[in-house]
């Protein structure tokens, strides 16, 4: 971007921080930009509360934030289902057990797979935020 290049930059879920900006240069650079991920988790009103108290205690839940709770809520429904757990045993549960997490509810198919995925696509702009691309 220094020397001129208008190349398109498209990205996978890897970039999905305000740390990029630091990383490109500033936030100057990030014009443009795209990445693919899950849609935004912060405004699924299943988290809310939770967004919340991440926010009053100082901390943007951004990322893998919301992502990494709610599946420690699966595992955890999956636990209290199964008085003898094993991984074999919590994944077949899950399997045919949907579970209400701060990203809402969420199943599993045959394979352990989600059975709906939520990714779309946001574009950065030149202050350093991105914001979904909307058809």
């Amino acid at each position: 971007r220094e020397q001129g290049l208008k190349a398109h930059f498209v990205s996978g879920d890897g970039i999905v921080s305000k740390d990029l900006a630091a990383a490109a240069g500033g936030p100057q650079y990030l014009e443009g930009v795209m990445m693919t991920f899950g849609a935004d988790s912060r405004k699924i009103p299943a988290g809310q509360k939770l967004v919340t108290t991440f926010r009053q205690a100082g901390y943007e839940p951004e990322g893998y934030t919301l992502y990494a709770y709610a599946a420690m809520q699966a595992i955890s429904a999956a636990l209290q289902a199964n008085t003898t757990p094993s991984g074999a045993k919590l994944g077949a549960w899950l399997q045919t057990h949907p579970v209400d997490t701060v990203m809402g509810r969420k199943s599993w198919d045959a394979k352990g797979d989600l059975s709906v995925s939520d990714y779309v696509l946001y574009r950065w702009d030149a202050q350093g935020n991105y914001s979904e691309v909307t058809p």
